[in-house]
């Protein structure tokens, strides 16, 4: 939960305070209470909450359902339906109104915190944009709020995946909907398939919760192991029609989100092209600089995030070249990386692919990843001035000056570069002497050469 605003319409005033209590406990904010149908219109044409919790019968006059009608002909609003007894015929009003789920009285805090979470992840499922998925899991999913959860419908079959489970199980879309629940759970906490799938029975037509732990980083389930929660999902009547499973913390540990986001910018700023890839070419991360590979080299495409060569052949060699890597990374082999040259057609520039295995333990199904160095000796690289004014304290002119003496220059070649005087340039120098502690040019040049700003030089004419 992260504040999400809700509109409670509750026609008995003890009920929805105690409604509006339990909601404000579980992380929720009741923007405001209606007693009645009209009511319940006016305040949500007004403030537009983020889900109704709409009693069905609301005294005299216009009922829940009536209301919730007129609210979804014009606002794009998930309705809960709270109801005590719903016969059949209301039962099949309340449906044609496409409600986002219901909830019998009496109920659980759990009941009411999984309908509405539930109901709030499809709500945003609708209105979510693509994102682009970065080199580790997103962390949002231990943020309040931000749970995983994947749901079944009657048969046991996948339904719905929230982009956070999606996130978190390392799979696509299509490789989790319509696939046996069952068959994930014994992937997900590394039991039989023919347990998982009675687990899924069980919780379907028995109604019970189930809590499973998902084995830790060493494998062994137990006090350390990350314990999730099966439980039904239950129409007004009380009628099971699914399951859903909340995955309570991330799969992949990251330590904190900033450090994540950190680890993102050390590897876009790598003076190599780098591609983390799937076995389907399916590219997780891929920093700046093999973007910009891509760009000049009209040899591959990235097309729908699925890297590729233009030329058929070498798009065939190029896959092989992966799928070896991978074979290597679930052995266990960390080395042995092999290469291959792709050319664009008419050009004569051509990129050396390195494919490097990944050989970290890996869970059950997770797909397993291989990385690509991407080599372009046509494109010229030279050691950042802004890479030199941060590692040694430079000005942006020193640094600059000294990015010219690097790459070759004379001091009176890169006096006349920078449109400044010698003997300024000589004053520059004396600078960068102090600053780096040396007092000589040839010293200089050696230093930053074989030390961290070096990592950024490529000469084309074999320095």
């Amino acid at each position: 939960m992260a504040g999400e605003q809700i509109l409670v319409v509750e026609d008995q005033r003890a009920v929805a305070g105690a409604l509006q209590m339990r909601l404000r406990g579980l992380g929720y904010a009741v923007m405001a209470i209606a007693k009645d149908g009209r009511e319940a219109i006016e305040k949500a044409t007004e403030l537009h909450p983020d889900l109704i919790l709409m009693d069905i019968k609301l005294g005299d006059g216009m009922d829940g359902i009536e209301a919730a009608e007129q609210i979804r002909a014009v606002l794009d609003i998930p309705v809960v339906y709270v109801s005590a007894y719903v016969d059949q015929k209301l039962l099949e009003r309340a449906r044609e109104t496409h409600p986002a789920g219901f909830i019998n009285k009496p109920f659980t805090t759990k009941d009411l915190l999984t309908t509405i979470d539930l109901a709030l992840f499809q709500r945003g499922e609708r209105r979510a944009e693509p994102r682009a998925i970065g080199i580790v899991p997103n962390a949002a999913a231990e943020e309040p709020g931000k749970e995983a959860i994947v749901t079944s419908d009657i048969e046991g079959r996948v339904n719905f995946v929230s982009d956070s489970a999606k996130q978190l199980l390392g799979w696509r879309r299509k490789q989790i909907v319509g696939r046996p629940l069952g068959e994930l759970i014994a992937e997900i906490y590394r039991i039989d398939t023919d347990t998982a799938a009675k687990i899924v029975e069980r919780t379907l037509h028995l109604g019970g919760e189930e809590r499973l732990t998902r084995p830790d980083d060493s494998g062994a389930a137990g006090d350390n192991g990350k314990i999730d929660v099966l439980t039904p999902l239950r129409d007004a009547q009380g009628q099971s029609f699914g399951v859903a499973l909340k995955l309570t913390s991330n799969l992949i540990t990251v330590p904190n989100a900033a450090l994540a986001r950190a680890i993102g910018k050390a590897i876009d700023a790598l003076p190599v092209g780098m591609a983390i890839v799937n076995e389907d070419m399916h590219v997780i991360h891929m920093n700046t600089y093999a973007r910009d590979i891509l760009n000049h080299n009209r040899g591959l495409d990235c097309t729908n995030n699925r890297l590729s060569a233009r030329d058929r052949n070498l798009d065939e060699k190029l896959r092989k070249l992966v799928a070896a890597a991978a074979a290597k990374a679930r052995a266990g082999i960390e080395d042995g990386s092999d290469a291959m040259f792709i050319k664009a057609p008419m050009i004569r520039d051509q990129v050396e692919v390195i494919a490097t295995p990944v050989a970290a333990r890996q869970h059950d199904g997770e797909p397993t990843c291989v990385i690509l160095y991407l080599f372009d000796a046509s494109l010229e690289r030279h050691v950042s001035h802004d890479v030199l004014t941060r590692l040694y304290g430079l000005t942006q002119t020193e640094g600059k000056l000294v990015q010219l003496l690097v790459g070759g220059a004379t001091l009176d070649d890169a006096a006349q570069r920078l449109e400044i005087s010698v003997n300024t340039a000589r004053t520059h120098l004396k600078h960068v002497f102090h600053k780096t502690g040396i007092n000589r040019q040839a010293e200089l040049v050696h230093r930053i050469e074989t030390g961290p700003a070096g990592l950024m030089i490529d000469f084309n004419d074999g320095h």
